[in-house]
């Protein structure tokens, strides 16, 4: 076994590590006793705004038609040839392919507007309350990257591709640069961890590793000290050992509130995307 491997082993079989709370493997008995929220897999109602359209896919993964939104930065109409970059924006437990896509694609573009971050296409899967796992990680990675890839002026490589989230959403894009580390360059994850204390997730980071190293990646991850903040700090032991980009924030005063973390945190966590990005 690699010396790699070996180190990820130790750090994740040490303790209990990467705890997040929507993980329906580590709920608690009041938890369990919530309803159960009911998964609406087109959500066509967003806010108007300059670029943003909502689309429905139909996609062979789920067997349904699912939902996403695409926003476009100023200029896409105007300038024919060029291509862009994208960031995939995957929406917390309870959301969906609307809730966040006027919030995040405005800070988007204050951020390219303020030289943080170039131009780029933001792209607003459907997630249900699935984790990013199974169904849905396949509909994403095989059907949605793709379509997108088809129909707008991206630049179709993983060095100008990233993923950004909330709670569920920020776990759900380490877990796909873990599982997926070929086709993205960063991850940037606010209010999320990672879900599993288990031999098969310390593999496929030690996987993971050499693609990491390759494409140069990134990691920003940021929680509230009221809010998991050690949900990262296993990981990141791993991160400096492989001399791994990354960067781990925890907000004071800071609970499960995705205002909050864009208000005390998302133009760090832009302009770290933006030093990853290649144009």
């Amino acid at each position: 076994m690699k010396k790699t491997t070996i180190l990820i082993l130790v750090l994740f079989l040490s303790g209990a590590l990467f705890a997040q709370q929507n993980n329906p493997e580590r709920q608690t008995n009041r938890e369990r006793q919530r309803p159960r929220r009911e998964v609406k897999w087109v959500n066509p109602e967003i806010k108007e705004m300059p670029g943003l359209v909502h689309h429905v896919l139909q996609s062979k993964s789920l067997g349904q038609e699912v939902g996403y939104v695409v926003w476009t930065p100023p200029g896409y109409a105007e300038k024919s040839n060029k291509k862009y970059p994208v960031i995939y924006f995957l929406h917390g437990a309870g959301g969906n392919e609307s809730a966040d896509a006027a919030s995040f694609s405005g800070w988007v573009k204050k951020a390219i507007d303020e030289a943080k971050l170039p131009p780029v296409i933001c792209v607003y899967p459907n997630g249900g309350m699935s984790g990013y796992r199974g169904d849905v990680e396949s509909m994403i990675i095989e059907e949605l990257i793709p379509l997108i890839d088809k129909n707008y002026r991206t630049k179709a490589r993983a060095k100008s591709r990233a993923l950004a989230g909330f709670s569920m959403g920020g776990s759900g894009s380490v877990y796909l640069s873990m599982r997926h580390p070929e086709l993205f360059c960063a991850a940037a994850s606010m209010g999320g961890g990672i879900r599993g204390e288990n031999e098969e997730t310390s593999r496929e980071i030690a996987d993971a590793i050499p693609v990491w190293e390759k494409n140069k990646f990134g990691f920003f991850m940021v929680n509230g000290d009221n809010d998991h903040p050690e949900a990262f700090k296993n990981f990141s032991e791993i991160l400096d050992n492989e001399k791994i980009s990354h960067q781990v924030l925890i907000l004071p005063d800071t609970n499960h509130n995705l205002g909050l973390y864009y208000e005390r945190s998302v133009d760090q966590l832009l302009a770290f995307l933006g030093k990853h990005i290649k144009k």
